[in-house]
């Protein structure tokens, strides 16, 4: 009976980890992260720190950038010091990033409805709701990322005022 508590406390903490995931998408909201378009940048920095990330300085002011593994990051746009943009992007081996847009297709159905009419096959326009949502893929083997083997999926929350 003693050692009851024991293996209570290891059942609950093998039940609070979290399982790993077969889903290459599922990070790529900004609801993962705690994040909404419109909030100031402090409080997004905040946020982002809280949680264990570090948002490194983008290409100029009014971009950060968090690195979500090597093969997996965000880039955050400003706008007047409030957050304009987050844009996930997932490298893969280009074999793959095929299933992972196919997901994220699939996800954002089912969530948005069906996207805006357009002739890409690699692009998903979302415009009809706030934030606009669009992704790309590039899977295209003749591409510089593709030539090494890479497959690229980007997909972009923003607010279409803030210019």
């Amino acid at each position: 009976m003693a050692q009851l508590p024991a293996m209570l406390t290891l059942l609950a903490l093998f039940l609070a980890t979290a399982f790993p995931s077969n889903s290459q998408t599922s990070w790529m909201r900004p609801e993962s992260f705690h994040l909404v378009i419109g909030m100031s940048r402090d409080e997004t920095v905040q946020t982002l720190q809280k949680a264990g990330w570090k948002p490194q300085k983008g290409d100029d002011a009014a971009h950060l950038i968090v690195d979500y593994t090597t093969t997996r990051s965000l880039t955050l746009e400003f706008h007047n010091n409030r957050l304009r943009s987050v844009r996930f992007e997932l490298f893969t081996v280009l074999h793959e990033i095929g299933g992972a847009f196919e997901e994220e297709k699939a996800y954002l159905r089912k969530t948005f409805g069906e996207p805006k009419h357009v002739k890409s096959k690699s692009v998903l326009i979302y415009e009809s709701t706030l934030p606009n949502v669009m992704a790309v893929v590039n899977d295209d083997p003749k591409s510089s990322n593709g030539r090494k083997g890479l497959g690229v999926l980007v997909v972009r929350y923003y607010d279409p005022v803030a210019k």
